[in-house]
């Protein structure tokens, strides 16, 4: 082996590529879907996936399950009788020393695997894969036949996992034998331990996601080239790095630098908040995803004062980007770093694409720090972009001059520097970053949901779909265990989570909702798909039913929240003619 070898370990952040009929990176449909895919087209190992997040899985030791298994079959065994009143209270006592018992197996697991973490894995060893932006283990359902295969096992992602998420790594080259220490940038098989089928890219399209092939477990000859995305000794919580997602806050304007549309265009902006505390104004649209710029496209890293970053929003996929602004308002700050009068200025503008020069930045200490050293997670950085060898900078320039109390300023780029211009670097939790992801997701879902109830075709699936979507959404608006609720219906909000609240307007679900509930009365000039006084009716129970879950997401959605409160009222006129019909009558 060369000195340049990098094997593989527990830990490790790493990307799968099927290579055989069908080539592609193993990803997933987003938050709220948990079907493990393949789209050829989305990219390759030299163009990766725009969404390349979706494609991350974390290298994990093979877990212990067997208190947990108890658990759960005791937990639904308890629900399947709770009609008989006999031996309730042994059978929660039961519950609860079960319970206790798998809790303590987690923290186990837990402790197994920083134990284990930076191990090299060598072929045979038994491992797990964490997808890193869902936090659940790629797991095979040898029970259930995949959707579209059915001679094919169930590939899908678990929360928890389970015996079926154990992959021994097998070698797909003869010149690697068992024992062998796994290299990264291998072929590699990976095969279920109870199962004994390997991992498999079918070529059959998903019906609802054209393009999108699926992954299921089947006797083939699909290898899985493992690409490094992030080394172990790399992922330290203490050092800003690839995949990394950050809010920044400008020292000085005390405002978060936030990417929003004004008249359907987006723009990049400082945003005012009238909070006492701006810090706290913690919008959704002001995340951004830490790119550090490397050689392999599939490669990440820690970020060093010398290296070159971007910087992704994460609920858009843009990226910052620079360029010539021709607005002829003066600004005292531009003016004054502009340096020569014919020197061009710039501003921040966002572009849908990161493979632009464009869009690369260098970020330069506050501090005395050599070039080598790594970039601490929260620390002030001035921001340079490299392409116009320019300084961002803070403007009085408003981007909504025309409304009443403009919030949006331009961010501008000069020539010379100024040591205030600086941005304080935020690190958000994972949690938070998956709320968003989650609601996101579900928005784009509920879009398309609702454009095909405008076009008056909806299939039996699509309802139970959309069903299914609105009871997690009511689980999630209102921060309940699905364990403690049957039907979400039942919630009570308690304690309602305002950040939550804020991400359903923010990343337009109420907007879909509100879109929803409309869409199928809408008379598109052959009459509506159905009418208000035929909601009653047995064959529209469906329709009823999602009726009743949106407006019972409308109602938890603005919860002591007034904003929220403000947007829903804009509606009013249209839910008054609701008024007397089975499906609002309690909302």
């Amino acid at each position: 082996m060369s000195e340049t070898t990098t094997f593989l370990h527990i830990g490790d952040i790493v990307s799968l590529f099927a290579e055989g009929t069908v080539c592609g990176f193993m990803s997933t449909l987003g938050l709220v879907d948990d079907r493990c895919v393949i789209n050829p087209e989305a990219g390759n190992l030299n163009e990766p996936p725009k969404k390349f997040r979706d494609c991350l899985f974390k290298i994990c030791p093979s877990n212990r399950y067997s208190a947990q298994k108890q658990y759960r079959k005791a937990q639904k065994h308890q629900q399947n009788q709770q009609h008989l009143l006999s031996s309730v209270s042994d059978d929660r006592l039961l519950l609860e020393k079960l319970r206790h018992a798998s809790e303590l197996e987690k923290k186990q697991n837990e402790r197994e695997f920083k134990k284990q973490q930076g191990y090299i894995i060598s072929y045979g060893h038994v491992v797990q894969l964490l997808h890193i932006k869902s936090n659940k283990f790629l797991t095979v359902n040898r029970r259930l036949p995949a959707l579209l295969e059915k001679n094919a096992m169930r590939v899908m992602l678990d929360k928890e996992g389970a015996e079926g998420s154990w992959f021994y790594i097998v070698p797909f080259y003869k010149l690697r034998s068992q024992g062998d220490k796994v290299v990264c940038g291998d072929r590699v098989l990976l095969k279920p331990v109870n199962a004994g089928q390997p991992l498999h890219a079918s070529n059959y399209d998903l019906v609802d996601n054209p393009g999108c092939k699926e992954v299921n477990a089947v006797n083939c000859n699909t290898s899985w080239k493992i690409s490094l995305f992030l080394e172990h000794s790399e992922n330290r919580e203490d050092v800003l790095k690839g995949g990394d997602v950050v809010r920044l806050f400008h020292a000085e304007q005390e405002k978060f630098l936030t990417m929003d549309e004004y008249k359907k265009k987006q723009y990049l902006f400082l945003r005012t908040t009238g909070r006492t505390s701006a810090t706290a104004a913690t919008s959704s649209k002001a995340l951004w995803e830490v790119e550090v710029v490397q050689h392999d496209p599939c490669r990440a890293g820690a970020g060093h004062w010398n290296s070159l970053f971007r910087f992704k929003h994460l609920a858009t996929g843009y990226y910052i980007a620079a360029e010539v602004d021709d607005d002829d308002l003066t600004d005292p700050m531009r003016e004054k770093l502009r340096g020569a009068p014919d020197n061009p200025v710039y501003c921040l503008v966002p572009i849908p694409y990161g493979n632009d020069i464009a869009s690369i930045f260098e970020v330069d200490a506050t501090t005395a720090a050599r070039g080598d050293m790594m970039v601490p997670r929260s620390s002030y950085v001035r921001l340079r972009h490299l392409c116009t060898n320019t300084w961002v900078h803070s403007t009085g320039i408003p981007i909504d001059k025309e409304e009443d109390k403009p919030v949006m300023s331009k961010l501008g780029c000069a020539l010379l520097r100024e040591d205030k211009e600086a941005f304080s670097i935020v690190p958000v939790s994972p949690q938070e970053v998956r709320d968003l992801d989650f609601a996101t997701d579900a928005g784009k879902v509920l879009s398309n949901i609702g454009g095909q109830l405008e076009k008056g075709s909806i299939t039996q699936n699509e309802k139970k779909a959309v069903i299914s979507l609105l009871n997690d959404l009511l689980y999630f608006v209102s921060d309940t265990d699905k364990n403690q609720f049957d039907d979400p219906l039942e919630i009570k909000m308690t304690n309602p989570d305002r950040e939550r609240q804020k991400l359903m307007r923010e990343q337009d679900i109420l907007k879909q909702i509100f879109r929803i509930l409309q869409a199928p009365f809408k008379d598109r000039g052959d009459g509506p798909m159905l009418k208000m006084e035929e909601l009653g009716d047995q064959r529209y129970a469906a329709f009823r039913h999602i009726c009743r879950l949106c407006y019972r997401m409308i109602r938890h959605s603005q919860d002591t929240y007034r904003k929220n409160q403000e947007y829903i009222a804009k509606q009013f006129g249209f839910m008054r003619h609701y008024c007397g019909f089975s499906p609002c009558r309690s909302s």
